[in-house]
């Protein structure tokens, strides 16, 4: 009779459900992340290139340009490619610099320089992690101190990787 129990549940345990697909994650999600105060829709609008990220799955390879547009009722649409071929994503802008859409991770920006020419960009779930900036040239100094924000937001910044 003990048999007749102890079978059908270890059958059981072996027809459970599928995991959900591993997600990719470059930062170590059980340190805290934060989002800048600083973030201004208005200034932040326009053309950014994308000078290092971390090869997510979320990194059009053959596009290095991002334009951001401020929408009505508080909603930012963010094209890749700029006026090129990647569609536009339309996020709702919560406080702190927190872009959300339904369906897709936040981008958060965890940092934006006191000009609004660089920026760090990422997401809690580690998914992908962006330095930007409002060109192709940026000084070392201004780099390494966002790599380094990636890094004290739980980023592995050995794994971020420079665009050319």
């Amino acid at each position: 009779m003990r048999k007749a129990i102890v079978w059908p549940l270890l059958l059981a345990g072996c027809i459970a459900a599928k995991p959900d697909k591993p997600t990719v994650s470059f930062r170590d999600t059980s340190v805290a992340i934060s989002s800048s105060t600083r973030f201004d829709p208005q200034r932040f609008a326009g053309d950014w290139t994308r000078l290092a990220d971390f090869g997510s799955p979320y990194t059009d390879a053959g596009c290095g340009t991002l334009r951001f547009t401020p929408l009505p009722d508080n909603k930012m649409a963010l094209r890749s490619c700029g006026e090129g071929a990647g569609a536009a994503m339309q996020y709702a802008i919560a406080p702190f610099g927190r872009l959300e859409a339904e369906g897709t991770d936040p981008i958060w920006v965890l940092w934006i320089a006191e000009d609004f020419g660089t920026a760090v960009l990422g997401t809690p779930s580690g998914a992908f992690g962006w330095i930007v900036n409002r060109g192709p040239r940026i000084q070392p100094d201004r780099y390494n101190a966002a790599a380094d924000l990636l890094e004290f937001n739980g980023y592995d910044s050995s794994r971020l990787k420079r665009r050319q």
